[in-house]
């Protein structure tokens, strides 16, 4: 089993904690854009529940929007300390000592938590200000949710990190858009059964789907859906673990081709 140099994971959380300060960019990542969805969706809601449809429509916009900021924060957070070493053409400094890539996958998976728990936190205080919504109405469904939806979000941004080493810049726009590709099928705001039959065999496969449904039966009924989280994390681990072995196999042929040099 590869040992982990603690130290090592330590410095790179280190380096990146430090430009966190000085980078507008990361700012308008982590809080502008979740921002801006949580009042345009919130406005609409609130407009539309006047129309008395007979189920809390405020609470299930604004419980979408925040819910999915979990996967988009924790993806995104994945690929950008990548994105950042590239783009400052450090990479080939950083992996010609003696730091592994499972400490860098490490490290950016803290550093990934922290800034997620800090734009969670700022985004429910916003909720409630704005839209007198509390986050904590689904109760301990909170903890297996986020956990599910985290996972997915390391999932997919460690299958991103691989397509950018294996291809370059001219695949780095991934990091923006690829996760929205499941989106249609996680049905954010509105439930499977709205979908077309092939979307609704797609779905199954999308482990976020089964999250958020249950986000909505929480609201509505207050029950919670043990087997489908179950699906969920099941699938979330099958994903995770073809991810990593993506990524590790791509680091290698990097390494190997000397494609760090060229992202460098």
């Amino acid at each position: 089993m590869e040992k982990i140099n603690w130290s090592a994971v330590f410095a790179i959380i280190l380096r990146h904690i430090y430009t966190w300060r000085r980078d507008l960019d990361r700012l308008v990542d982590s809080f502008w854009w979740a921002t801006m969805d949580l009042v345009f969706w919130g406005l609409t809601s609130t407009y539309v529940s006047q129309y008395n449809l007979g189920f809390d429509i405020v609470a299930v916009f604004i419980g979408g929007i925040i819910f999915w900021s979990v996967v988009l924060g924790s993806q995104r957070d994945i690929n950008m300390p990548l994105l950042d070493e590239a783009w400052n053409r450090n990479l080939i400094n950083l992996f010609t000592t003696p730091i592994t890539i499972t400490e860098f996958v490490i490290a950016t998976l803290i550093l990934g938590l922290t800034k997620l728990i800090l734009t969670m936190s700022f985004l429910s205080l916003l909720a409630f200000v704005l839209y007198q919504y509390n986050i904590f109405r689904y109760g301990f469904f909170i903890l297996p949710a986020f956990a599910s939806l985290i996972l997915t979000g390391w999932t997919v941004g460690l299958f991103i990190d691989g397509l950018i080493l294996r291809y370059g810049y001219k695949v780095q726009s991934f990091a923006w858009a690829l996760l929205f590709v499941i989106y249609p099928f996680s049905a954010v705001i509105y439930p499977v059964d709205i979908l077309p039959e092939w979307a609704r065999l797609i779905s199954k496969l999308v482990p976020t789907s089964y999250v958020f449904e249950n986000m909505r039966s929480v609201l509505f009924s207050g029950s919670i859906n043990s087997s489908q989280l179950m699906v969920s994390f099941i699938l979330n681990l099958i994903y995770l673990s073809l991810s990593l072995f993506f990524l590790r196999s791509m680091f290698k042929f990097a390494l190997k081709t000397g494609r760090l040099i060229k992202l460098n």
